[in-house]
């Protein structure tokens, strides 16, 4: 059994746990057991069709769990831990790692975390963010993006002309961005007339405002629970986008984009896939605010106009992100469970297991 501790909400939006449920797929792909935890019940909507836990914690203060979560820990033994939230302190992945295997799902380029794997997929994740890492498998890059299956190998065709735009902005969008990019687009002569899939997340609060848009505006169509976003890329010519994990989906395949930051965390992320010639870049709200929004919808217009760069970056951003990242993750945790099984002393159990755990996992493991 693999335990992913994840969570989802209007503040944080759902990328989260839905890169973990990519890689948690693939490793129930592989035959591996996997249980969510969460803190709250925030997440249930997402992972309703999982095996999940939930904590009763605060998302921001998860050291508050701990005691629960060891008495848990030191029940089920689980083989793998894998840790994917910003407020998880090293105090906290110590403690678990007393138990089981863990790893970190890294944004940030964090360092001297005590893991066993770190995973960062970003754009701009490099080996010497880490400087001199000792006993951790390094997961880095854009290979390991951790995508849904639908990504890998998806066709896509860039049309001479553009008449379709996706338009989204996460499982939240706090400042409503993609209504008040909508309303410049649909003022511009040059974008008025294309049509607008809007993708609203989860936890979007404004979503009744952008349904008021689609009623008052036929070329405006507002998705929300969206379970096929392939689905919806692959029918777009151009897509405005939130930095995020959404990114990574539209290089796999292959959609035109322009993407911006609302957040800080997303910052890094649209700056090293434009520094790299991937797509257009729409600015970072918390810098720009409504000059963000102008210059948007000014990059949207010239990339309807040109179908030549349209096809460049389709090329290179399927060249970068091939869909299958979540399949090398999965493949790796369980490689790296293998040898820990390896490493378990005579009696079949890790020294940091508890002694009077080891009679109850001789019964359990037996079937």
């Amino acid at each position: 059994m693999i335990w992913i501790r994840a969570d989802a909400n209007g503040e944080i939006g759902s990328g989260h746990v839905m890169r973990c449920l990519a890689i948690a797929a693939e490793l129930e792909k592989k035959g591996e057991r996997v249980c969510f935890l969460t803190a709250d019940e925030n997440a249930s909507a997402l992972l309703q069709a999982r095996a999940y836990r939930v904590l009763g914690s605060d998302y921001r203060e998860p050291e508050k769990e701990l005691d629960r979560l060891e008495d848990l820990l030191r029940e089920e033994r689980p083989r793998f831990f894998l840790a994917d939230s910003y407020y998880i302190s090293p105090a906290y992945l110590e403690r678990v790692r007393k138990y089981t295997a863990v790893g970190y799902m890294d944004d940030k380029g964090l360092t001297g975390l005590p893991v066993d794997v770190l995973v960062n997929y970003n754009i701009f994740a490099e080996r010497a963010l880490y400087g001199n890492v000792a006993d951790c498998r390094l997961l880095l890059g854009t290979e390991y993006a951790p995508l849904r299956g639908e990504f890998s190998g998806a066709d896509y065709r860039v049309r001479d002309k553009a008449g379709k735009v996706l338009v989204t902005t996460g499982g939240s969008d706090r400042y409503n961005l993609a209504g008040r990019f909508l309303e410049r687009a649909l003022a511009c002569p040059m974008t008025a007339g294309l049509e607008y899939l809007v993708v609203s997340g989860a936890y979007n609060g404004h979503l009744e405002r952008l349904l008021a848009m689609e009623k008052q505006n036929g070329n405006v169509t507002v998705y929300s629970n969206v379970a096929d976003m392939e689905r919806l890329m692959a029918e777009s010519d151009i897509a405005v986008s939130a930095g995020g994990s959404t990114l990574y989906e539209l290089c796999a395949v292959g959609v035109p984009m322009i993407c911006f930051s609302f957040v800080d965390n997303q910052e890094r992320i649209v700056e090293g896939f434009y520094r790299k010639g991937l797509t257009c870049f729409g600015g970072n709200y918390l810098t720009g605010g409504e000059e963000m929004l102008d210059a948007a919808a000014g990059e949207l217009a010239g990339l309807c106009a040109d179908a030549g760069l349209r096809r460049e970056y389709s090329r290179r951003q399927r060249r970068t992100v091939d869909g299958r990242g979540a399949a090398r993750i999965a493949e790796e945790l369980l490689t790296f469970r293998n040898r820990s099984d390896r490493a378990l002393n005579c009696y079949g159990f890790s020294a940091a297991f508890p002694a009077s755990c080891r009679a109850e996992q001789r019964r359990t493991e037996s079937w």
